[in-house]
């Protein structure tokens, strides 16, 4: 019962990460998109 909910545990965090990750990435693409878009160089995510 104990190992289920380590099980549990762990994967409820493991896709709460992914998901987090998963947004940064959408918004870094979007950053530089704009800071290309702006003639930057798309590298400094526009800051």
């Amino acid at each position: 019962m104990k190992a289920a909910r380590i099980l549990s545990v762990t994967i409820m965090l493991f896709t709460l990460a992914l998901g987090s990750l998963a947004t940064s990435a959408c918004t870094s693409t979007a950053d530089n998109s704009a800071s290309s878009t702006n003639g930057g160089s798309g590298s400094g995510g526009g800051y």
